[in-house]
């Protein structure tokens, strides 16, 4: 029985052997992609045209018939690792109308064997844009109406779209003046594209502009507001780990808005804990980031007490503000109106206050918001000064910018003089600022170089209202050199307001 059984394991050894040696192995019949860029750009709606050349190893002829063809985009999520597909075309060749929302996308072309069953795939990237994808929004006063334009940047280049809601065919008909238009995440999946006049505040959509009644302004409010509520501006944090957290400033009150708490714009936060009477706040709201919470911190002026107040830890009130040990000047008591205050990134993040006390002077004190150390406080020895139209400061070099008529000044707070920097004649000044943009850096280029620039708006009164203004970016560079043109931009009304939507 032992042997029957050796000789058996012998011959099924020696049989499974030879079985294996009689494989014979054939190469599959794949396929070589040539003919597709790694990248395309195109509008909503445009055709794109892509004629690949296939070269298959085992299949001279290559026939259409053979093979089944698919053109699959993959939309690149803001979100870790979400994706969502999308079925483009069924067909050898790409010509098709792309109806994707804006956005970025892988897109797979694969080419299956009908008679393998196995698929070969080609991967590029696709950018969906729309001429409202991204740019320049211009609020202007045409004859005392408001107009809404857009500097629309389309497959890289900027141009003039007059009238975008229109042009959009948003549904959205701006009555009365213009106040402010103001872009921000609105939460971490919305962006909100805001448009503020005397008589209504309302959003439109993020990619299309389309409007409903559901968007005005009064549907953001746990409590009823008046039909004719509006906001004359709008501050909130830029910096992405603070999406969704704005302030919202109208008649000399001021809301609060945080996403990710649930907390939507209710009683305005012009009480002081432990007081009974609310305050009047001026209208300044500067916004920035507690590093060690991450919350919001805002600060405003009490107008009748003449002191800074600050918002923070997402409450429903407002607190005073301790003085510091290096004491330059009183928070609770300054004794002075406040002419203007901004949120820099200067020396680690500051606050520019300008301050007039009743002898006509003018005093600049500098300010950490979340920790409030004061790190500066000092006349500002300069005439005319208190009759200055408009300010900006610098965010890197805290160069201190004002309009008198006509004329652009910086003043150095370092070497505490002042230099005229244009001259614009004939022209008047409408606007002056500089532009705060959330996403930065190496990826964002245009953003991180146009935060540093000067956007000055000025229009010609001897012109035609609809078409006199001009929009004009300008290099700011060190030492007090002169400033130099970077971009400009025509064909406005007179300008009120800009804001940067971005993507």
């Amino acid at each position: 029985m032992k042997q029957i059984v050796l000789l058996a394991v012998l011959l099924l050894t020696f049989s499974c052997t030879k079985d294996l040696g009689n494989y014979e192995y054939q190469e599959i019949n794949a396929v070589n992609f040539s003919g597709i860029e790694p990248l395309y750009t195109v509008l909503v709606g445009e055709t794109l045209q892509i004629k690949p050349v296939l070269k298959f190893t085992r299949d001279e002829s290559g026939k259409e018939d053979d093979y089944t063809y698919e053109w699959i985009g993959f939309k690149i999520e803001t979100t870790a690792n979400a994706t969502t597909k999308f079925v483009i075309a069924n067909t050898r060749n790409l010509d098709q109308s792309i109806g994707l929302l804006p956005g970025d996308y892988n897109v797979h072309y694969a080419v299956k064997d009908k008679r393998t069953g196995v698929s070969y795939r080609s991967v590029f990237k696709l950018k969906v844009e729309t001429s409202l994808n991204e740019g320049w929004l211009v609020l202007n006063d045409v004859n005392g109406q408001a107009r809404l334009d857009m500097v629309s940047k389309i497959k890289d280049k900027y141009k003039n779209i007059t009238d975008v809601l229109k042009v959009a065919e948003s549904g959205l008909s701006l009555r009365g003046k213009p106040l402010d238009v103001y872009c921000y995440a609105y939460n971490f999946s919305e962006y909100g594209v805001y448009v503020s006049t005397d008589q209504s505040t309302d959003r439109v959509d993020q990619n299309t502009f389309k409007w409903k009644n559901t968007l005005n302004l009064k549907y953001e409010f746990v409590a009823s507001v008046p039909d004719d509520f509006h906001a004359d501006f709008f501050s909130a944090i830029k910096e992405p780990s603070a999406y969704g957290t704005s302030y919202l400033f109208a008649r000399n009150k001021v809301y609060f808005y945080q996403s990710t708490q649930s907390i939507r714009y209710g009683l305005p936060i012009n009480l002081v804990k432990g007081e009974i009477n609310t305050f009047k706040a001026a209208p300044f709201v500067t916004v920035a980031q507690d590093p060690s919470t991450l919350n919001a911190v805002a600060i405003m002026f009490d107008v009748d007490k003449k002191r800074f107040l600050r918002h923070g830890n997402n409450e429903n009130t407002s607190s005073t503000m301790a003085n510091p040990t290096n004491l330059l000047f009183n928070y609770n008591n300054v004794g002075m109106d406040l002419l203007y205050m901004e949120q820099v990134t200067f020396n680690g993040g500051e606050v520019f206050a300008l301050l007039k006390n009743s002898a006509g002077k003018v005093f600049l004190a500098r300010f950490n918001p979340t920790n409030g150390i004061q790190s500066y406080f000092e006349e500002i020895a300069v005439s005319e000064i208190s009759n200055a139209e408009h300010f900006a400061v610098h965010p890197g070099f805290g160069y201190l910018f004002y309009t008198i008529d006509s004329k652009v000044y910086e003043y150095d707070t370092s070497l505490k003089t002042t230099k005229l920097m244009l001259d614009k004649g004939t022209e008047k000044i409408s606007l002056m600022k500089f532009q705060k943009f959330a996403q930065k850096g190496s990826l964002r280029p245009y953003n991180d170089s146009r935060k540093d620039q000067l956007l000055l708006c000025t229009y010609n009164p001897a012109q035609a209202a609809d078409q006199n203004g001009t929009m004009e970016l300008y290099n700011v560079p060190n030492l007090n050199a002169a400033l130099t043109l970077g971009e400009s931009y025509t064909g406005f009304g007179k300008i009120v307001s800009v804001s940067y939507r971005e993507r």
